[in-house]
This record gives structure tokens, sequence and C-alpha cells, in this order.
């Protein structure tokens, strides 16, 4: 069954899809009518925040989005053997496939500087809805070379409602086959790369504009992004000038104090034509790439005509993951044998003192044979997901066509219950 819009506005996933997000209102969706305003020197005198179009070229044509955001990643069945079809010395290959819906909600509270804005569904702020697929292809005699032959690769396809899909490729993870790492990662929690989210000249990340956006600067009251006042988000350090320019450190803080015993760590990314995993890449609707034009003989979006300019076009994106064991503290009460009971983990706190910005998981807790006698707190194994995403996108003002970055992190833990079974 394909994705159902009722009357009311509700989405009702496909049937394939066993356990769907708690799907957004489409008003999540929409932008209504905007108010045009040319940026000058002086604070702008707008109302609706969340509703402001601005026109002219470089740093005078845009505003700075900052959201908070809680998002679901919903798995359906895995689609089977998947058959492509060989060449010549090329056996056949079967693909492994399983679909997905990620859904993204903005949950950004300007009264209390955090993430804990909850609204009706009705009323839902949602962001991002993305269907897609995650596959895993065998190595290849006559496409894979070196380590791409041993491994294989993985690779993630989504279809973005702005006019854009996405094919992103990486290898599959070498395994480790130490005792102490049972899923095969590394013995040892994630380490995260700083990014730069400041925009540059297309082409050239060196020549990054770090001294024209000012509203990259948290504590600039009067700049022109949203939240525009960020004075309770720098309290509460969910965000911040450094957090604005190296997102990764929400991740870095959400995994302070905690006890991570194994990290599986794996890329994928668009890739170019002399990629060591080739194809892949990115397409867009016209309105997006602009007119395409021939540069040293390949097409490319990057015009930089008055007239033939890209409109957020979406060049390239790189996508990296870890996927966590960590080792929760949870708290048993007496309990008969063979009893099963839903608790959730004390969390550490952060360095600061402050409550854990990490997800909370839950266990399903089987008591042994012999039961549990007194309260006791155990340790309990959970696995963690967290992610970075960059895409990088390309507008053509005049004589400065500019990539801008558009970058996204979370932390995820599984929503079902966790089985644990004791033992004596």
């Amino acid at each position: 069954m394909a994705t159902e819009i009722t009357p009311d506005g509700r989405v009702i996933a496909p049937l394939n899809i066993t356990k769907p997000a708690p799907l957004l209102g489409l008003r999540g969706f929409q932008w209504g009518p905007v108010v045009e305003l040319n940026r000058g020197p002086q604070p702008l005198p707008f109302g609706r925040d969340d509703q402001l179009k601005v026109t002219g070229d470089g740093p005078n044509d845009n505003k700075l989005i900052l959201n908070l955001t809680t998002e679901q990643w919903t798995f359906g069945p895995t689609l089977g053997k998947i058959p492509n079809r060989g060449f010549g010395e090329q056996e056949d290959i079967f693909l492994g496939g399983l679909p997905y819906l990620q859904t993204v909600q903005n949950v950004t509270n300007v009264d209390s500087g955090k993430g804990d804005k909850v609204k009706d569904i009705n009323e839902a702020d949602g962001i991002h809805l993305e269907p897609g697929v995650w596959l895993t292809v065998p190595a290849a005699k006559t496409f894979h070379e070196g380590e791409a032959l041993e491994r294989g690769s993985v690779v993630r396809m989504a279809s973005i409602p702005h006019g854009t899909t996405i094919n992103a490729q990486g290898l599959i993870p070498k395994p480790n086959l130490s005792a102490d790492t049972p899923l095969g990662g590394v013995k040892m929690g994630p380490v995260f790369g700083v990014l730069d989210t400041t925009p540059f000249k297309i082409g050239n990340p060196k020549s990054r504009v770090r001294d024209v956006f000012h509203s990259m600067t948290a504590d600039r009251p009067n700049e022109l992004r949203s939240p525009k006042n960020l004075s309770k988000f720098i309290a509460a350090n969910t965000i911040t000038t450094d957090i604005i320019e190296n997102p990764n450190l929400v991740l870095a803080k959400a995994i302070e104090n905690q006890d991570i015993r194994e990290t599986i760590v794996f890329e994928v990314a668009t890739g170019h034509p002399t990629a060591p995993l080739n194809g892949g890449g990115i397409a867009n609707i016209s309105f997006l790439a602009g007119k395409q034009e021939q540069v040293d003989g390949r097409i490319t979006a990057q015009a930089p005509g008055p007239k033939d300019r890209p409109n957020a076009h979406a060049e390239s994106m790189t996508n990296n993951w870890w996927i966590e064991t960590v080792m929760y503290d949870v708290t048993v009460p007496p309990m008969r044998g063979g009893a099963t009971v839903l608790l959730k983990p004390t969390m550490p706190k952060n360095k600061d003192g402050n409550e854990s910005t990490a997800p909370t998981p839950e266990f399903a807790i089987t008591a042994p044979p012999g039961g549990v006698k007194e309260t006791k707190t155990i340790k309990v194994p959970g696995i963690q997901i967290q992610y970075s995403q960059t895409v990088n996108l390309n507008f053509g003002p005049k004589n400065n066509v500019l990539t801008w970055p558009h970058v996204s992190v979370a932390t995820l833990v599984p929503t079902a219950p966790q089985p644990f079974q004791m033992r004596a």
C-alpha cells in the first residue's frame, strides 16, 4: 500500500513498515506566505521570525536556521536477496536491502533554551521526511579494487521532498575479531572529527567566508537567524558559537561519562567519478540545480552567471555513523524467577554536572530462575547510534558562488525495550 494522506492531514505509512514513526501533520512540512525584506545594517523590524524571506546577494541573501530536533528511524522487514545481473567474468550478485523511513521534528523551545518543545501531532513542526533503503553490496571482481574487493560496500539511497535523491556509498567496516568486541567494532568510544559550517567558495573549502556571516556568532542578538536571541540557549549550553561552527560537539556532549565498550564506524558519501567507489551521487530538480553547463568537459551546476545560477543545489553528502555498545547501570527490584520487567537505566551526568543529553533507552530485564532477592544495580549492554551528516548546498550570487554546509547530527537509541537475561 502506498503512503496515504487523510483529509485531516495525517500521513499513513506503507503497510510494509511495521512500526511507523509518529508521522507528522502536513502543516509541519508547509511554508506559508512570507514577508520580503531587504537586509540592512540596522536590526530588522520583523514579527514572525519563522516567516521571513530576504532578497539580495551573498551575505545579504541568507538566514541561519538553527533547530534542536527529535527524530525517529523506522525500519521495515528485509527485502531479501535482490538480484543484480553481472556481465562477462563478473558473476551475478545479490544485494541485501532494508527499507527505512526517517522523520525529524523541530523541538526548539525559545522559552527554555532547550529542545523540549512538545506539540500535538496535528501541530507537529516536521522539518524532514525521508523514505529510503539501506543496501549491502558484496565485493565485485570487475568494479572493486583493494579493500573494496575484500569488504564490499554499504549504500544509503534516499529521497528528500525538496527535490533531491541521494545515492551514498561506503566500505563495509572491517570487523575486529577480538573477543572483547562481540559486534566486531573497535574497543573504544567514538572519535568525532571537527566540522566547519562556515560557507566557502564553491570547490575551495579553504576559502571560508568567516568575517561576513555574523549570524554564526551566538551572542549577537540582532542577526538574521532563527531563533534570533540565543541567550537562553547559550545559558543552557545547547546552542553556542562553538556548536554552530562545529555541530559534532553535540555528539561529544551526549556521550560524556558514558561507559562505551565498543564502536563500529563507517561512512557513506556521494563521492565523485574518481572516488574508489565510483557511481552514486545526487540528483536535483531543475529549480535546485540551475542551468547545467559544461566545464572542462563535464556537466556542472556551478554556473556563475547572473541568470544561470543554482538555488540550494545539493552537490555532495557525507554521512558518518558510530554504532556503540554502551554499558548502562540499571537498578533491578526484587523479582520472581523468570519474571520480566521494563526498566530504564540511570543516565550519567555530564561533565558539568547537568543531566545527560543522550536519549534514555528501556530494557526488558528477565530474572534468573532463582529470582532476584533484593534490589541491586547491574550492568546492562545497550545499542546507541550516533551520526553526523553534511550536505553541501551551492548557491549562485552574481559574482560570489558559495557552498553552504547543511549539517545534521543525532544520538539515537531503540524505541522498543532491549531484552536482557540476568544470570544467576
